[in-house]
């Protein structure tokens, strides 16, 4: 589990560029001078209930008012956060009415929920762009606005939908930055776990979220993200959630979880030419780690003594925690002294690293807290807009940095976005939307089981003596680049050794995009002609240095993965009011989907 901690920042001004943009900038300064103060903060912790039935409410949305630092409550309805003195918290979800509670100077803040019949807004974006009243639809939808979508903001737009939509489960990668998220509308259908996902559509366009990493692969795979996870939070609009087998009617089977409508940002709307600037700095700590037991030591059988990490010595090559109990008794470790002034560990330095001094076998309670450094995230994020009586238009770039709280794992993803529309006569209407995507990360966690995933390492095989501050210096001396140090040889890699030497790098390139031409016959006819792409160009490299447990003698390789779908439709749109009470509504129309995919 993470805690988050955000500084946000934005504003916008039409007009007067240089002064109004100065004016932001300023007041960014001032709020992130003023936001180190707020980190002196308390743990508040409580549980969420429904009034009606008293029973836990998992996925509520917990805020501080004010800030965009929130969480949500878990399977049993509890949550915890970070909050001020005097600070105010609003707990809001779905069917549920909002509720402001102040936390005054109290720790423990437990709510009640009263439910909401209020319904939402009437209209919704379906499947193919077309909108609809909502009473008019034969099956489920709710709507997500975008600013719900960059307050206690994630990387992956995905994760923001938990919590916020009935019906909806989102399972989040512990992988690290830029992980993939699943999510599920209404439950499990498959054991493959890409088959239970919803449709993405992006301003009618289906896009490819398929994860792109799996489990038990000899070349221990590694989580390269899912195609939603790359859009980009700050040009949504909004989201319309459709449930149910009706919702899927446009996309037949593809479809048949769901379907989740994305409407970016337009310049319709705005008053002549505006700017908007908005900055935000998240902080990352881990919140809450595996209860760890700190009683028994590696080794087996109450016995523990280390010669050379393989089974030389005295139950040294096990990889359990059924040793000694760890009282202050003096054993020879993998980082003990020796005469040579190496370590007990550097087994394969010439000569032999010497004799060995018994050190204090104590507990380590917080060696694996102890590895993880503070993440932080960087989001900014620069729009145009702009409009008149024959067309709008939106400019937009965002940049997002991050440095994950595992080390040496990073995301840099630079996102260009443009959508404008206009008329080029009284009939007919022409408009373009296209995003372009380019993301780096020069190490993405591997993933599942095998001897390159730091978690499996920590959470199964870990010994509880193992100092991780002395497991920095990886190499043995006189034998960098050749030979890893370790507390362990026979089944696992040193955590620092596998994170720096052992690498996935990922280069991206995406275009999301559409054009469109819409002729008006009439006001109740139109005839609609689009075109849309999705093309993704993936360049993935894995190194494996020297003395890593599956490739001693290292491992270099590339993989280029192109996927494109391309989708050209044709329809005719009917949408007569007959009567002050009876309409007609209807699409007549054709698809061609091409879907290529070219793996080297």
């Amino acid at each position: 589990m993470k805690q988050n901690r955000q500084i946000n920042l934005a504003g916008s001004q039409p007009g007067r560029h240089l002064r109004g943009l100065s004016k932001w900038l300023a007041v960014g300064i001032l709020a992130l001078l003023g936001g180190t103060g707020s980190f002196a903060q308390n743990r508040v912790t409580g549980t969420v209930t429904s009034v009606a039935d008293n029973t836990p409410l998992p996925g509520v949305s917990v805020l501080v008012k004010g800030t965009t630092t929130g969480t949500s409550t878990d399977a049993t309805g509890k949550y915890a956060i970070a909050a001020p003195d005097g600070g105010t918290l609003v707990f809001s979800f779905i069917g549920f009415t909002t509720q402001e509670v102040l936390v005054g100077n109290r720790t423990a803040v437990d709510v009640g929920m009263q439910e909401d019949a209020q319904q939402l807004s009437e209209v919704v974006v379906t499947a193919l762009g077309i909108e609809r009243q909502e009473k008019e639809l034969g099956y489920v939808t709710q709507k997500l606005n975008g600013e719900a979508l960059t307050q206690a903001r994630e990387t992956n737009v995905v994760n923001q939908l938990a919590g916020k939509v009935a019906g909806v489960t989102v399972v989040g990668s512990p992988a690290g930055v830029g992980a993939s998220s699943r999510i599920t509308i209404r439950g499990e259908r498959s054991l493959n776990i890409n088959a239970n996902q919803p449709l993405f559509v992006i301003d009618g366009l289906p896009i490819n979220n398929n994860f792109v990493g799996s489990s038990g692969r000899n070349n221990q795979d590694a989580d390269y993200g899912n195609g939603a996870g790359f859009i980009n939070p700050d040009d949504i609009e909004s989201i319309t959630v459709l449930k149910g087998a009706n919702a899927s009617a446009l996309y037949g089977s593809r479809a048949a979880n769901g379907v989740i409508v994305i409407t970016t940002k337009s310049g319709k709307g705005t008053k002549g030419f505006g700017i908007s600037v908005n900055s935000n700095i998240t902080f990352d700590t881990p919140l809450r780690l595996v209860d760890y037991q700190n009683v028994y030591a590696q080794g087996s059988g109450g016995e523990f003594g280390f010669v050379d990490g393989s089974g030389g010595g005295l139950r040294d090559g096990v990889d359990e925690n059924w040793g000694p109990r760890m009282e202050g008794q003096l054993l020879v470790q993998h980082d003990s002294p020796t005469d040579k002034g190496l370590r007990a560990g550097d087994t394969r330095v010439p000569g032999g690293a010497g004799n060995a001094t018994a050190t204090p076998f104590v507990a380590r309670p917080d060696n694996v807290r102890d590895f993880f450094e503070l993440g932080q995230t960087y989001n900014n994020n620069v729009a145009l807009t702009g409009s008149n009586d024959f067309g709008d238009f939106r400019l937009s770039y965002t940049n997002l940095s991050q440095q994950g709280i595992v080390p040496n794992t990073d995301l840099n993803r630079n996102t260009f976005a443009f959508n404008g529309g206009y008329k080029l006569t009284k009939k007919l209407t022409a408009r373009a939307n296209v995003s372009y995507i380019r993301s780096n990360s020069g190490n993405r966690p591997n993933l599942s089981y095998g001897t390159e995933n730091i978690m499996y390492l920590f959470n199964c095989w870990y010994g509880r003596h193992v100092d991780t501050e002395q497991l920095r210096n990886y190499w043995q001396p006189g034998l960098e680049d050749r030979q890893q140090f370790n507390f362990n040889y026979n089944y696992h890699d040193n955590p620092y050794f596998n994170l720096y030497e052992n690498t996935n790098a990922q280069a991206l390139d995406r275009i999301i995009g559409n054009v469109t031409l819409a002729y008006e016959f009439t006001d109740w006819l139109t005839l609609q002609a689009r075109t849309q792409v999705d093309l993704n160009d993936e360049l993935r490299t894995r190194r494996r240095a020297f003395s890593t447990q599956r490739y001693p003698f290292g491992s270099y390789r590339r993989e280029t993965v192109k996927t494109l779908e391309r989708n050209t439709d044709l329809l005719l749109l009917l949408n007569r009011n007959l009567s002050e009470s009876f309409s007609l509504n209807a699409t007549l129309g054709g698809n061609q989907r091409v879907n290529t995919f070219d793996y080297l």
